[in-house]
């Protein structure tokens, strides 16, 4: 374990367990829908993309040709499990949208950046299994981080199936983190937590780098750390001549965003409909 120095004043803003005590309750209720939603039987559960324990897919499909919605489970690269989010689904497969929620491998098995080439290789499966005209990567806390790498990705190599980003309260600078107890378990070094840090990619990015939409999304009730990841992601975004769309959740904590991801007729769901011409 890193002797890490904690800077109290990031520890408030990123470090949440004590800030939320509530967050388990949050979590059963939404592992009691997600174990609903997995009954009905509608899905194909822990097909397996990678060699790493964790490295299983979960498919809600919607029909052959649709669009597909890739979530990413959050938890700070240490915690839960795709099966927690699966309530996700439900929205999105009923109107036509087939979701793919991966599994990956956690700290301390695996490093961080072992999670981004996880991710990369959950999405190269869908491309390769469900071949996916539009794919909307979207992701939670630690989550949005992974999905926003992916949509980089492509950037970088100028094209391919994304039409666009979805990141809700997303870990979108990871430097911060190195001062925080967070980081006893994550064990980043500077430079990982650079090179695994979609801001800085951003910002590395050629002018002419294509981009797709950006959503992003973000709880009332969180703390201004978090905002602000949102807010320099949705303004680099648009330095970039890309559309970004920002959306602050009222009422809405870290934990209980996800429930507003879930709406039928939410602004979430219906802004991500959108990126998948829906």
């Amino acid at each position: 374990m890193l002797n890490t120095i904690i800077d109290e004043t990031l520890e408030a803003e990123f470090a949440l367990r004590q800030r939320h005590p509530e967050r388990e309750e949050v979590y059963h209720g939404h592992r009691r829908r997600s174990a609903a939603l997995r009954a009905r039987g509608d899905c194909h559960l822990d097909l397996r993309y990678g060699a790493g324990p964790r490295c299983l897919l979960d498919v809600f499909p919607a029909g052959e040709g649709a669009p597909v919605l890739f979530f990413i489970h959050g938890g700070y690269w240490r915690a839960l499990d795709k099966s927690d989010v699966s309530f996700i689904a439900e929205p999105f497969q009923r109107v036509g949208m087939t979701v793919v929620m991966p599994g990956y491998d956690l700290v301390p098995a695996v490093r961080v950046t072992g999670i981004v080439d996880q991710v990369r290789a959950a999405l190269a499966w869908v491309i390769d299994r469900i071949a996916p005209e539009q794919i909307v990567v979207a992701g939670h806390s630690a989550g949005g981080q992974l999905a926003a790498m992916l949509a980089l990705d492509q950037a970088d190599r100028g094209t391919g199936p994304i039409v666009g980003l979805t990141g809700i309260s997303g870990a979108f600078d990871l430097r911060p983190l190195l001062r925080t107890s967070i980081n006893g378990d994550l064990t980043l070094s500077a430079e990982e937590a650079e090179a695994a840090s979609p801001l800085l990619r951003l910002r590395a990015l050629p002018p002419t780098a294509p981009l797709m939409p950006l959503l992003a999304a973000v709880g009332g009730d969180e703390t201004h750390g978090f905002k602000q990841w949102t807010a320099d992601l949705v303004a680099g975004w648009r330095a970039h001549g890309a559309p970004a769309t920002l959306i602050e959740l009222a009422g809405h904590s870290h934990f209980t965003v996800l429930d507003a991801l879930a709406q039928d007729e939410g602004d979430i769901p219906r802004a991500i409909r959108r990126l998948a011409g829906q």
